[in-house]
């Protein structure tokens, strides 16, 4: 039988697996926008998980920087970046948000520790994705 802890170790590895077939069946090349943008929301999310565990920011707050929260966030910036589809991106709201409550039923973090990691990985990768898509060295290749 399924617990809770079950699926809150499925749900990023299930995000990765969507994340991987996308760029499969999209044909996803590292030198394009879209394979560019799955790169760098691993490196922004571990970047910033090392900041956090050499320089104590989070917990400088009472807080706890939540890789869990960032590395969903981030694959579902990806899937909705490469799908667009208002659907989808609702969708994906909607199940970081229920992966948000099953972390705090859990007791893996607090709404606080979401929410402070959500919204810097968030505005992070928003702008880093901004660029690429508005890059004219990547729309030239």
């Amino acid at each position: 039988m399924f617990s809770l802890a079950h699926i809150a170790d499925i749900y990023n590895p299930l995000l990765l697996v969507i994340s991987i077939a996308l760029s499969i069946y999209w044909g996803i090349k590292f030198k394009s926008a879209r394979g560019l943008m799955l790169v760098i929301s691993a490196v922004v999310v571990y970047s910033l998980m090392f900041l956090d565990l050499n320089f104590k920011i989070w917990p400088s707050f009472g807080l706890d920087y939540s890789t869990h929260t960032a590395t969903a966030l981030a694959m579902c910036f990806f899937i909705g970046a490469t799908l667009k589809k208002v659907w989808i991106s609702i969708l994906l709201l909607a199940s970081l948000l229920a992966y948000g409550e099953l972390m705090v039923i859990l007791n893996y973090h607090s709404w606080l520790d979401i929410f402070s990691t959500g919204i810097v990985v968030g505005l992070v990768l928003y702008f880093i994705y901004f660029f690429l898509r508005n890059s004219r060295f990547l729309k030239s290749k």
